[in-house]
């Protein structure tokens, strides 16, 4: 086991800082020597950028970093030239990242803060603020720390006035009024109700009641070719509630238009004063607006990705069935489909465009992302045809490109987002990309589930976001959520004999990267979580802002997510499956079920991944992604049931160790379905990736993914054949 992790050590010295971690503005941070050192030395210790006072200590052996002139914000402290007094030896150097913020909040020095956020409860809602400057009246603290040597879990939460908070009972009682407001009815229903004439027809959405599905003991090697036997007795428990509802519908003049056999859903209309009435009924566990109208979210996109060397290497989609969900392509003559939903549907060149980017037979021009892949086309915008390709043709890989109306002006999920959820979480498990939207600042990211990938727009060369790409996150209950997960190129895309570009063309090229990691281990046909893991842990290039972890702990939105997809990289991640305490390697994935029985007292999974960094890479760095799964459940609290939602029933956290035991990077958020940490490795060192589970005692699928990044010599080109990376693309 490691050892603890009282701060971060060096033969000779430790400094009570852990790399990454949250310092309160004025505390010091503490360096001590084994034995004495060098007066002189404190000359070395400095903060980069930075003009700071470093105060030695009496005792010959310790000294204090000032703490109080620096900016809020990320700093790296340095320590370079520091002597032995008694052997003259130099002692190693070190440096490690750090975050100052503002609070009076009285933080015991005995933990360590990885994550913190400043809120303010509203009547209905919750907004986050940055730390910086004094904290308000009516705001709250919240901080997720460790104890320094135990490593035990640790959260606390301080009001303006600095006295401890209950955070838990904050959100219970903000769950308690929402549901005083809206009931069982979602807001965008309940705002299309308040709207509407009494008499109105609205079309509704109807989720009902049924026994809690069980996440199934899903195979974590090959692909699930059939569908679960508890899954099939779960349907079958839908089928009869459905069959039970139709004279709660008729009771209540709700005309059924279809229903679902995907998840326990009845589509119909209603009149808005009819709305209440359904919702009240004990079978009904949430009723939504259903929305069947779409709007379309409008070089080298294939160079750019490196999915051109993926192609070269063998990987082309062949076998994966992929599904374009939208409207029909107005033109066929360049494209390969399969099947599609509707023989006659509406058209148009959008879509003509989106096909392409994944698969097309044009002359003298590249084939797409995917050109070997299975191509269905899920021709309309109603959910029935998304329906169509996952449950009837069972495709694994879904691109979707359009929005409804109300996702882009809502800052909560929608029903959309609920129901492609739920689609995640149920046998053939697809990988669904969707298009973050393209529009003003004041727009949000048109798709905010949990089990997908949200994909922004960057330029031709990867150094810059689209400036119409939307990248504002949604509502939260730590305000720290953040879309999209992951950036393509979709500026000025050539296909099939359009030059478009959006959003909406950066998602089919992650839907056909995500389709070549698929063809390269079959196991990932079946868990969209180690597909979302692999793509953000390959995502090596930011176009915008900082690293991911970096921006979300300073509170600032991120336009590109994980950065710019990199195939290729992907690829080679899929190929390189690993178990649970692997021997090091370079890169690495694997997926399966955090379990109650495998965490320890700390909070951490009893095993762990290891990380191997190559003698003959150098400037190493060390990028790992941890993707989970939402519950589509009820919860309660005080003594009320909330609506069915897609709900984080469960948070992970991702921290890596090097070999002394001493934290190297962390990842920490609340109210994301992943983490990415990214940090500079040394040359030779081998890490350890730990699974920390936060809060939550429910089984939930998950996926994580790791690589090594490095300039390597010459001589390395031989370990390439035994799957060890080059260096940076």
């Amino acid at each position: 086991m490691p050892k603890s992790d009282a701060g971060n050590r060096r033969p000779g010295y430790s400094i009570e800082l852990q790399a990454g971690e949250i310092v309160q503005r004025g505390r010091p941070i503490v360096i001590s020597a084994v034995a004495a050192v060098s007066p002189e030395a404190c000359r070395g210790v400095s903060v980069a950028g930075q003009r700071v006072n470093v105060r030695p200590l009496s005792d010959g052996r310790t000294a204090e970093v000032d703490t109080s002139t620096l900016p809020v914000g990320p700093h790296r402290l340095r320590v370079d030239e520091l002597w032995s007094k008694r052997s003259g030896k130099r002692l190693p150097d070190n440096d490690i990242p750090f975050v100052i913020v503002d609070t009076a909040a009285p933080l015991p020095r005995d933990v360590t803060v990885q994550h913190a956020v400043r809120l303010r409860f509203d009547d209905l809602d919750v907004s986050r603020s940055r730390l910086s400057g004094p904290c308000e009246a009516g705001m709250v603290e919240v901080f997720k720390a460790e104890h320094r040597t135990t490593r035990k879990p640790v959260q606390l939460a301080f009001d303006s006035q600095g006295k401890r908070f209950d955070i838990d009972r904050a959100f219970a009682e903000l769950a308690q009024r929402r549901f005083k407001v809206y009931g069982k009815v979602h807001p965008a229903l309940y705002a299309r109700v308040k709207a509407e004439k009494p008499g109105g027809a609205i079309p509704v959405a109807v989720w009902l009641r049924t026994p809690e599905f069980e996440l199934p003991d899903k195979p974590v090697k090959g692909a699930v070719r059939r569908r679960p036997p508890a899954e099939a007795k779960a349907r079958e428990a839908w089928k009869a509630a459905t069959g039970r509802f139709a004279e709660v519908a008729a009771r209540h003049g709700m005309k059924v238009v279809r229903v679902d056999s995907s998840a326990p859903l009845v589509f119909g209309i209603v009149s808005a004063a009819g709305v209440a009435e359904l919702a009240a009924s004990g079978e009904v566990a949430a009723i939504f607006l259903h929305q069947t109208e779409g709007f379309d979210d409008l070089g080298n996109s294939i160079a750019i990705a490196n999915a051109d060397d993926a192609h070269t290497a063998g990987f082309t989609g062949t076998g994966i069935n992929v599904a374009v969900y939208e409207q029909g392509p107005d033109d066929t003559s360049n494209l390969d489909i399969d099947d599609q939903f509707d023989s006659s549907p509406s058209t148009s060149q959008h879509s003509r465009h989106t096909h392409g980017i994944i698969k097309n037979i044009e002359r003298n021009a590249p084939h797409g992302h995917a050109p070997d892949c299975n191509l269905h086309s899920a021709n309309s915008y109603d959910l029935d045809a998304l329906r169509w390709a996952v449950e009837d043709r069972g495709c694994t890989v879904i691109s979707q490109s359009f929005h409804r109306d109300a996702e882009q002006t809502s800052s909560g999920l929608s029903f959309d987002d609920v129901y492609k959820d739920h689609l995640a979480l149920h046998w053939p498990y697809p990988s669904i990309c969707e298009a973050a939207g393209n529009g003003v600042d004041t727009e949000f990211v048109n798709h905010k589930g949990f089990n997908r990938l949200t994909v922004g727009n960057h330029n031709d060369a990867a150094d810059a976001m689209a400036s119409d790409s939307v990248f504002r996150n949604p509502a939260s209950s730590h305000g720290d959520r953040e879309l999209p997960e992951i950036a393509a190129n979709g500026t000025g895309v050539t296909a099939v004999g359009l030059t478009l570009g959006g959003t909406s063309m950066a998602a089919p090229a992650v839907a056909g990267g995500v389709a070549l990691i698929q063809q390269a281990n079959a196991t990932l046909r079946s868990w969209p979580e180690g597909c979302r893991a692999i793509m953000m842990a390959a995502a090596w290039r930011n176009p915008a802002g900082g690293t991911w972890r970096a921006d979300v702990v300073a509170g600032v939105d991120a336009a590109d997510g994980a950065g710019a997809i990199d195939t290729y990289a992907a690829v080679q991640i899929a190929r390189a499956r690993r178990g649970r305490n692997n021997t090091p390697a370079r890169r690495g994935w694997d997926v399966g079920t955090v379990v109650s029985a495998d965490i320890g007292a700390d909070g951490f999974t009893t095993y762990v991944y290891r990380i191997s960094v190559p003698r003959l890479v150098f400037s190493p760095t060390v990028k790992v992604a941890l993707a989970w799964d939402s519950k589509i459940t009820t919860l309660s609290f005080l003594g009320i049931t909330l609506p069915i939602a897609s709900t984080l029933a469960v948070d992970l956290d991702v921290h890596v160790r090097d070999a002394s035991g001493a934290t190297v990077a962390t990842s920490a958020s609340w109210d994301n379905s992943y983490e990415i940490a990214e940090f500079a490795a040394r040359r030779g060192e081998t890490y350890e990736i730990r699974i920390r589970r936060w809060s939550g005692t429910d089984n939930v699928w998950f996926g994580v993914a790791w690589e090594v990044r490095g300039v390597n010599f010459v001589i390395d080109r031989l370990a390439e054949a035994t799957h060890i990376q080059l260096g940076p693309r």
